[in-house]
């Protein structure tokens, strides 16, 4: 039988599940379209989302990744959208946001489902409109971003309790990539297992 040659080589897996996430990623991998990687802590899904950037035609452009649930709400706000001089207190410079360091490049945003309600709204509003507006700024700012967002939560149950907006939700889910566990493909283990022998191999 012949052997499945990957197309995304950096990604470890030959199971039938993860076929079917390849299939996926070619056919999108070259579009501007929102994705919504969905997963178990673990899975790969910041792996996933860096091959399709880097395989894509965003690929000379960079790839900011930011974990959501690492940093406070005002942290988080000022991070993702930058701030004018004097907006809080400690902002005594113009500090410029990853969305706007992220220009003609690739945003992953990982566990998307912790952001608060009020940085949704603003969010909804880069999808939208592809502008932000910097914490304590009046101008809109154009940024052209592909956004792709990443959660191990259950997004449908979080709109239905009202913790996330459904009109973000239908946003972010244009195209859904579903990565299995490692439990349900487990003829990969194998591969991975050599995979990291080589690399723990060469560092000694």
């Amino acid at each position: 039988m012949e052997e499945y040659v990957s197309p995304f080589p950096e990604i470890i897996g030959q199971n039938e599940k993860m076929r079917e996430v390849f299939k996926i990623m070619e056919k999108v991998v070259n579009t501007d379209s929102t994705i919504l990687i969905r997963g178990e802590t673990g899975t790969g899904k910041e792996l996933v989302a860096k091959a399709l950037h880097y395989h894509g035609k965003r690929r000379n452009g960079p790839f900011i990744a930011v974990n959501c649930s690492a940093l406070t709400e005002t942290l988080l706000e000022s991070e993702l959208f930058g701030h004018v001089r004097g907006s809080f207190t400690g902002a005594v410079a113009e500090k410029k946001g990853l969305f706007e360091v992220a220009d003609k490049g690739t945003f992953f945003l990982d566990e998307v489902s912790e952001i608060s309600p009020g940085l949704q709204a603003k969010l909804l509003r880069v999808l939208q409109e592809g502008t932000i507006k910097k914490v304590g700024g009046t101008q809109d700012i154009p940024v052209d971003v592909r956004i792709i967002a990443a959660t191990n939560r259950d997004l449908e149950k979080e709109v239905d309790m009202g913790r996330f907006r459904r009109d973000l939700y239908y946003r972010l889910t244009v195209i859904e990539i579903t990565l299995p566990p490692l439990r349900e493909r487990k003829d990969d283990i194998p591969l991975l297992a050599e995979h990291f022998l080589k690399i723990y191999a060469e560092k000694i």
